[in-house]
C-alpha cells in the first residue's frame, strides 16, 4: 500500500541530501547530479499533485452557490484564484 505522505517526506529528504548551495550541487559528480535531478523532479510531482488537490478543496469550498458565505469570499477575494 503506498503512502502518499511517507512518499513526499522521502522525495524532500533525499533532495536535501543533495546540498543546502549552488557550491554543494557544483561538487557533485556527474551521475549523483543527473539522480538529483530525477529526485527534484519526483519531489516536484508529488508537490504538483498535492497542488492540485488544495486548489481544487479552495474551489469547491468557493463555488459560486455559497455566494458570500464560500471560503475565497469569506477571506475577501473574488474568486478562489485570486
Amino acid at each position: 500500500m503506498m503512502n502518499l505522505a511517507e512518499d513526499l517526506r522521502q522525495a524532500a529528504e533525499a533532495v536535501a541530501l543533495l546540498g543546502s548551495s549552488s557550491a554543494d550541487y557544483e561538487a557533485l559528480p556527474d551521475a549523483a547530479l543527473l539522480a538529483g535531478q530525477g529526485q527534484i523532479v519526483s519531489a516536484r510531482r508529488l508537490l504538483d499533485t498535492r497542488a492540485a488537490w488544495m486548489a481544487g478543496t479552495i474551489a469547491r469550498r468557493s463555488r459560486p452557490e455559497l455566494g458570500h458565505s464560500g471560503l475565497a469570499a469569506r477571506q475577501g477575494f473574488l474568486s478562489p484564484e485570486a
